[in-house]
């Protein structure tokens, strides 16, 4: 019956589950919900509401949207605590009703109004036909009860819920209507009607045509509705349910096969004997950061990649923090990246200091010029890594988890609509899981394993290296080691930075004569600049509904 509303809200759920979003501002449930519809013998409908909420945050008061329907107005809204008026204010169309309190507190408001034309009448009955809530509210409801009583006892009452109201309906021996909802998810619809006697309300003017026949109509069409309802949810019950058992079934298999065959091989790589060594030169200092420690190089990446430059004859140090070009070939275009970056956006061309650096991250202007160079510095750097090939492809199992991702979201559809939320739930998961393991699933290669795993194992070592072992080594593997360690694992290079710098002198066009920590203070501090003037915010946005209706929440 209700299929034509369940998808929209099915792929809200979604959206929900694979992107964050922001929380309201604050935590409440409504517990309880009581609305009391007395209606008077000129039409008007006086309605008494009465609101429990619970709160887990501190909190200001509450809020009711009221929409009226065509012909008819809403008047004299009040709001009362256990008899004590309360402060109202309109404000963009909804109701405030100001009270404040603390988190943990429950608190009862009682809401009344009227509502003026609210009973149509025609020649076989007069009908009370209204939305207290609509789609547009934003609150749950955990036990709501709607009553709609005549001017006087009613002998010939009928009632009809629509949507969520749908067979809750229940008529009294005195002729009023109970809506007995109960528990009611945010937006959602629910009309409820009632129709008594004509000769109930005098004052009412007659419209020609009669409401009884219309009403009968609707519900047997409702009910029709229902019963297929029911027929097609057992239908997607018997197939959706084994589907995604079996299907689920599959992809967990291949998920664990490709889980196992992973494991092994870094357990293959693990139990090697291991005796502290330099691996052998197989990409740039940048790369091996991005690929055994992070993607996402942070800043002291930076004097590492200068700490390379110098290694390599590019750069020269003069001084702790004055640098001077070499030699502008390079191995890599990230390399070429950053010395445009240094030496001539920064620099005069030949040379740069590290006080230019802060001098140019300090003015604003510079901000943009420095992001997109360092962003171009990084895609570089990920594209050296790329070309390595260490990281297996597997298109047919990749694809095998693509197709099963949309098989999953087929399902989460069907199964959505005739409300088999929990086969729906795991049919989203699923889908989730399979989805992620199409885009993402790349194992590395055994030489790909074998290379983080020594790189790690060093920077591990390097920890409590002793002096002696260290100075073993030949000038450019301590070079490459202290390079990598300062990008990697900051405190560590900080420790090892006076034995590193004692056992170097400026013996060659090499060799470092500087405090690579002063230089790093430099780049990281650029960072944070940089990257703080680069963020912003993000505006919500509201909408606005028409016809009876309405809804809840606080503030």
């Amino acid at each position: 019956m209700k299929s034509k509303r369940i998808l929209p809200y099915l792929l809200a759920f979604v959206l929900v589950v694979l992107v964050p979003t922001q929380v309201y501002a604050i935590d409440f449930e409504i517990s309880e919900v009581r609305i009391d519809a007395q209606l008077d013998a000129d039409g008007t409908a006086v309605v008494t509401e009465r609101f429990t909420y619970e709160f887990d945050d501190d909190f200001n008061g509450i809020t009711r949207s009221l929409i009226a329907k065509d012909g008819t107005t809403i008047e004299n809204f009040t709001a009362t605590e256990n008899g004590k008026p309360l402060r109202v204010e309109m404000e963009d169309g909804v109701y405030q009703i100001h009270r404040k309190g603390d988190d943990g507190d429950t608190i009862e408001i009682d809401l009344n109004y009227e509502i003026k034309n609210a009973v149509e009448k025609f020649e076989d009955g007069a009908q009370f036909y209204w939305a207290f809530f609509d789609e547009s509210n934003e609150s749950e409801y955990g036990d709501m009860t709607i009553s709609v009583t005549p001017p006087s006892p009613a002998e010939n009452a009928e009632a009809l819920g629509y949507e969520e109201a749908f067979g809750t309906e229940r008529i009294t021996d005195d002729g009023a209507v109970l809506f007995e909802l109960g528990s009611v998810p945010d937006g959602e619809n629910a009309d409820v009607r009632a129709i008594f006697e004509p000769e109930l309300f005098p004052a009412v003017t007659a419209t020609e045509g009669t409401v009884r026949d219309d009403l009968a109509k609707d519900r047997e069409e409702l009910e029709n509705e229902a019963a297929a309802f029911a027929q097609n949810q057992q239908t997607a019950r018997n197939i959706g349910i084994p589907a995604i058992v079996i299907a689920g079934a599959l992809l967990l298999g291949g998920i664990l096969f490709a889980w196992m065959r992973a494991f092994k091989r870094k357990r293959q790589i693990r139990n090697y004997p291991y005796e502290f060594f330099v691996p052998k030169e197989s990409m740039s200092i940048p790369a091996l950061l991005a690929f055994t420690n992070s993607a996402l190089l942070s800043p002291n990446a930076i004097s590492a990649a200068i700490l390379e430059l110098m290694r390599k004859g590019n750069v020269r140090q003069l001084s702790e923090d004055h640098f001077q070009l070499i030699d502008r070939k390079t191995d890599h275009d990230h390399e070429a990246t950053l010395i445009g970056l240094l030496f001539d956006r920064i620099g005069d061309g030949s040379e740069f200091t590290l006080g230019q650096v802060e001098e140019f991250t300090k003015n604003d202007l510079n901000h943009p010029a420095y992001n997109e160079a360092i962003a171009e510095w990084n895609k570089g750097i990920s594209h050296e890594v790329k070309a390595k090939g260490f990281y297996e492809k597997h298109p047919a199992m990749r694809w095998t988890a693509g197709i099963l991702g949309g098989f999953f979201i087929g399902l989460a559809i069907y199964t959505g609509i005739y409300k088999l939320f929990p086969a729906m739930f795991f049919s989203i998961v699923f889908a989730a899981l399979a989805l992620g393991f199409a885009v993402a699933y790349s194992p590395i290669t055994f030489d790909g394993l074998e290379i983080r795993h020594n790189w790690r194992k060093l920077k591990a070592a390097m920890q409590d290296l002793p002096e002696a072992q260290w100075n073993h080594l030949s000038p450019d593997d301590k070079q490459r080691a202290y390079a990598y360690l300062l990008g990697s694992d900051l405190k560590t290079a900080e420790r090892k930075a006076r034995i590193f710098t004692s056992a170097n002198t400026a013996a060659d066009g090499s060799s470092f004569v500087m405090n690579p920590i002063f230089m790093t203070a430099i780049f990281v501090s650029a960072g944070s600049t940089t990257t703080a003037s680069a963020s912003g915010g993000v505006a919500g946005s509201g909408a606005g509904v028409g016809g009876g209706g309405g809804g809840s929440g606080a503030f």
